[in-house]
């Protein structure tokens, strides 16, 4: 009997200790699963209507770099009206949009909203405020927004 309770104990002992936690493994951020988002068709302005142009370089953050693809998109709005639309480019491993924005004003508060195809998602963010004197590439968020937050 002390044989039996011995066993039982010992394979107790070595269930329990190969047991996943999610302590033990890191989980993706809600927001990288699957999403059931379609393509957006965001459509480029028509930069003759606007005073003001700004262009800007925004790599992609590094934790949608192994998601990007040809076919995803960024757009820049101003007031919820679609003021930049770029597709991306590799270059080396890296994933960047060259996009144009348009205002009247300086001084805008500017979203951005990046569709990943891979994942049907669609990521927004707040970028800043638009200026028409922002150099094209730069170091820091505003050249490198975040999309995703480590949850």
């Amino acid at each position: 009997m002390k044989k039996v309770i011995f066993a039982i104990a010992a394979l107790a002992l070595v269930a329990w200790g190969c047991s996943s936690s999610d302590d033990d493994t890191p989980s993706k951020p809600e927001s990288l699963l699957e999403g059931t988002d379609a393509r957006p068709t965001w459509q480029v302005p028509n930069f003759d209507d606007y005073e003001q142009i700004m262009t800007v370089v925004v790599v992609l953050e590094d934790t949608l770099q192994s998601y990007a693809s040809v076919a995803d998109l960024l757009c820049a709005t101003i007031e919820g009206e679609v003021r930049g639309v770029a597709t991306p480019q590799q270059v080396g491993e890296q994933w960047r949009f060259v996009i144009t924005v348009a205002s009247n004003e300086s001084g805008k508060d500017i979203s951005l909203s990046y569709y990943c195809d891979k994942l049907h998602h669609i990521f927004t963010t707040y970028w800043g405020k638009f200026d028409a004197n922002t150099k094209p590439t730069g170091e820091g968020t505003f050249y490198q927004p975040t999309f995703v937050t480590q949850e």
